[in-house]
């Protein structure tokens, strides 16, 4: 039997369709045996630039009413991360909050993309979603990467200054070898980190150097459709799933994300 797997870094988005982008996590999901996934919304980005320069950006509100109407449609598998625009909505709405507070057993984190938002994670504008986060008892899942917002060094220092808060470092700073950014997480230990483009062998020094249960399991599914997950770069972690590694590679691939996120789960 494959391991299971919780992929703890996926999306939706119109690319090309919202339905097709949902179509291709699904099939990903059950041909990988991943059981959960946690989905932010992509078209809440507020400044998208090159990377979907056509679509309207959505309202964080927008935003997680469709994550919520995809997770009760695939109850007990989707789990929502809140995508946040503080410079655009420099503070959660009502009905944002409202909602919350209503769907809060499908909502795992709060999502802040300081490339698509234009806000470092140690940003000023952070502070009320950070109170947000301290309110649901909520993790930050931030975007990280070698842009000037995105730098590791801004979570690093968000990191620092919030030390009642829990932080996930997805992508190891996307666009480098990654271990600039696991040196820069050293002594940091509210800081986490998912495995979104970040290859095997960074992901076990990750393990080695923050801590076993500091690396979780993520893709950016769907972004190369139903076959992101056959990308070779996750194929190595499933090829060695059921070999030596199998110990350190369960805790990565299901058992670290699934407590982190608290995903309601009697599979073992």
């Amino acid at each position: 039997m494959a391991m299971q797997v919780f992929d703890a870094h996926t999306h939706l988005g119109t690319w090309p369709s919202i339905k097709e982008c949902q179509e291709s996590l699904l099939c990903g999901m059950r041909r990988k045996n991943v059981l959960f996934s946690l989905v932010s919304h992509a078209d809440c980005s507020s400044f998208p630039g090159e990377v979907a320069p056509d679509i309207e950006p959505l309202s964080a509100v927008e935003g997680l009413k469709g994550c919520l109407a995809f997770a009760k449609e695939n109850e007990g598998r989707i789990f929502v991360a809140v995508w946040v625009k503080p410079r655009i909505e420099p503070f959660p709405s009502e009905e944002l909050i409202r909602l919350m507070k209503e769907n809060r057993r499908y909502i795992k984190a709060i999502k802040l993309h300081p490339f698509c938002e234009r806000t470092p994670a140690d940003s000023p504008a952070m502070e009320p979603y950070y109170a947000l986060a301290r309110e649901f008892d909520l993790p930050i899942l931030v975007h990280t990467a070698v842009d000037e917002d995105s730098a590791i060094e801004h979570l690093v220092a968000a990191g620092k200054r919030n030390p009642d808060l829990r932080f996930v470092a997805a992508h190891l700073e996307l666009g480098s070898d990654h271990r600039h950014a696991i040196e820069a997480l050293k002594g940091v230990p509210n800081i986490y980190c998912d495995t979104a483009w970040v290859d095997l062998s960074s992901a076990l020094l990750a393990q080695e150097e923050l801590g076993a249960d500091h690396v979780f399991f993520g893709t950016d599914a769907p972004v190369d459709g139903a076959d992101t997950l056959d990308n070779p770069m996750y194929g190595e972690y499933f090829a060695h799933a059921e070999g030596s590694l199998h110990s350190r590679l369960s805790l990565v691939l299901f058992d670290n994300g699934v407590a982190f996120y608290d995903i309601p789960c009697t599979l073992k």
